[in-house]
């Protein structure tokens, strides 16, 4: 036997849930921001970052230390394609200066190979290079 009360409720519970979040889809982004959000990422600060580089010296460390096996950068005639090319990126002091210290993705880290100078010394080379910011 069948039952019209139940056959009915089941179909409206159907459609309630079949309605639910019917104004589009979710997003975990909101519509509205208070405030200011970070639209690069924070990079930590390492023992390299308070000093002062000296980018004609860093032209010499860029090239001693390998970088343009893997990155490309017209002042230096670089043309390295398996990190990002620094041109296009201008990435700031503070990005280049951890990136360096700290290694990421598929870079290694050279804290342990190059003193923090001579990692403020390349940072600085990078960024007057490229027309990235200095701090």
């Amino acid at each position: 036997m069948r039952r019209p009360g139940l056959i009915a409720a089941f179909l409206l519970g159907a459609l309630v849930l079949a309605g639910c979040n019917s104004e589009g889809t979710a997003s975990p982004t909101p519509k509205t921001v208070i405030g200011t959000v970070a639209t690069t990422p924070l990079f930590p600060i390492g023992a390299a970052f308070p000093l002062k580089g000296d980018s004609k010296k860093g032209s010499s460390v860029y090239s001693s230390a390998g970088c343009g096996n893997c990155h490309t950068l017209a002042a230096a005639h670089s043309t390295g394609t398996i990190g990002p090319n620094l041109d296009t990126l201008k990435p700031d002091y503070r990005a280049v200066t951890a990136q360096v210290t700290n290694g990421g993705a598929q870079m290694p880290p050279f804290k342990s190979s190059l003193s923090s100078q001579q990692i403020a010394d390349v940072a600085a080379y990078v960024v007057d290079s490229t027309g990235g910011t200095t701090p």
